[in-house]
């Protein structure tokens, strides 16, 4: 295991060597433009030329890497596992790059797949990460806290009288944000300051349009608690971006709850990136989703 970390390690390191020299001239570029002013409008027009090339350079890279799996999962072990920052040389100019994979763990809206029949199999995964959870953090009412995650989920499981929430709600649990905005309801409803203490992010992914979880990425908790693996363990030997199946065989863990349906082991190029980018000596950052080769839901964060 540790020659083979080791290996991992190196190819990897090599391949961010590779990739950043790559990722330089396009960045810089665009760095250097709209300097007249700082202000709000100036910064966001940077912010959108960074969007768009940064977007340009992921796909650049992975195409670049070709058919090779082991290539193509080094670009996205390179984005994944840790920040990535750019320094122009004799500039206050810089770029930090930080994505993670939008399928690395139980999407939150397959809670509300109960009564479809195609997608029962999803639901049951969901449903049985929520129950663990109650139980291993002592939630008082597990029930409420449902109601409101399937509430989030579906405008229609709202209460006939709730009108105006009916037409201001939207379908589904599309941000973490969110999920912290209902557990803050339940919270303050149920006085249970309990739920606050569930790290979510660790178990739950949030969108809509999912039906897998790319295994190689997800955290050592939920690997803990879907595959009954003692979590010390599981936080020392596991290395995002390895085999999750392999993992679970090494290290004796219950391979009968691997669904070869629901885990992945192909490239899934479907992220959310972070950037943060120094202009005119002011810190801005911004955000998107990269799905296998398209930029959506630019968000500007504006000054940090």
């Amino acid at each position: 295991m540790d020659k083979m970390r080791q290996g991992v390690v190196l190819f990897i390191t090599l391949s961010v060597i590779v990739a950043m020299m790559a990722l330089v001239g396009v960045i810089f570029a665009y760095l250097e433009k709209s300097k007249d002013d700082a202000s709000y409008t100036s910064s966001l027009i940077q912010a959108d030329l960074l969007f768009r090339d940064t977007k340009d350079a992921i796909s650049a890279l992975l195409k670049k890497s070709g058919e090779d799996k082991e290539t193509r999962r080094a670009v996205l072990d390179m984005l994944y596992l840790a920040p990535v920052t750019i320094q122009a040389e004799e500039s206050d100019a810089y770029a930090t790059i930080f994505c993670q994979p939008l399928d690395n763990g139980v999407n939150i809206n397959w809670l509300g797949l109960e009564n479809n029949s195609s997608t029962y199999g999803l639901y049951d995964t969901a449903q049985t990460i929520f129950d663990q959870l109650v139980d291993q953090y002592d939630i008082q009412n597990g029930s409420l806290l449902l109601s409101k995650i399937l509430y989030a989920i579906d405008p229609e499981n709202l209460p006939p009288s709730d009108h105006q929430s009916r037409l201001e709600q939207k379908k589904g649990i599309i941000s973490l944000s969110q999920m912290h905005g209902i557990v803050r309801e339940y919270r303050f409803e149920a006085d249970d300051a309990a739920v606050e203490s569930i790290p979510w992010e660790s178990y739950f992914t949030f969108g809509m349009e999912s039906d897998i979880i790319d295994g190689n990425y997800i955290s050592a908790k939920l690997i803990s608690l879907l595959f009954e693996m003692e979590l010390p363990t599981v936080e020392e030997e596991w290395i995002e971006g390895e085999s999750l199946k392999e993992f679970i065989t090494d290290q004796g863990g219950d391979i009968s709850r691997y669904n070869d349906k629901l885990f992945t082991e192909e490239i899934v190029e479907r992220m959310r990136c972070l950037v943060n980018y120094g202009y005119q000596g002011r810190s801005y950052a911004f955000g998107f989703d990269y799905l296998e080769g398209r930029a959506e839901q630019f968000e500007f964060y504006g000054k940090q």
